[in-house]
């Protein structure tokens, strides 16, 4: 599916918003099964070039893999343009990890605060999410990259895999609680 042509076309048109926001970031190709993420303590891009085009296929409506690529792209290019708070994040961060791997993971969704701590994090990827999409936002009505309801369709896409995962979690922890509040009644 994913030749040698259609690989470098990819890369171009990542390349080719990069140079056109004069943003020039190193791109790194990977396999995570993450469509694209920008690592803030290296400050590059990384592609999963088999998994965007996954991506842009389960969208609801069709989108041309160059637009949904280029929209992406200036959704990362978003989260450069934060760099600052992410890597002002990274303790907090580090901490979260650390206390999930020290427990067991069934505990992560049987323990409330454990819970309400990855609630929290959650809560702050949703924001650096949120802020990166307003920078793109920003990038895309000066570049006149993707039309508004395209640049929207596509955001709201990509948001929802933050903010589904999210408000599972936060029904869960309610459940948790009001079950905590009852055996304490």
């Amino acid at each position: 599916m994913t030749d040698g042509r259609n690989r470098n076309k990819i890369k171009g048109w990542i390349y080719s918003i990069m140079d056109l926001t004069d943003n020039k970031l190193e791109l790194a190709e990977h396999s995570k099964g993450i469509n694209m993420s920008y690592n803030f303590i290296h400050d590059r891009i990384g592609v999963d070039i088999a998994r965007i085009q996954e991506a842009r296929k389960e969208l609801a409506s069709p989108v041309s893999v160059k637009t949904y690529i280029e929209v992406m792209t200036l959704h990362e290019l978003g989260h450069a343009a934060d760099r600052e708070a992410l890597l002002e994040s990274m303790p907090w961060t580090i901490e979260v990890y650390n206390l999930k791997k020290s427990v067991p993971e069934d505990s992560h969704y049987s323990d409330p605060e454990l819970l309400k701590i990855i609630l929290d994090e959650q809560l702050m990827n949703i924001e650096f999410e949120k802020t990166a999409w307003r920078h793109a936002e920003t990038m895309n009505n000066l570049h006149q990259i993707a039309d508004e309801k395209t640049f929207d369709f596509i955001r709201e896409h990509s948001m929802a895999s933050y903010e589904e995962p999210y408000k599972q979690n936060l029904r869960l922890y309610e459940r948790l609680i009001a079950d905590v509040v009852e055996m304490t009644a």
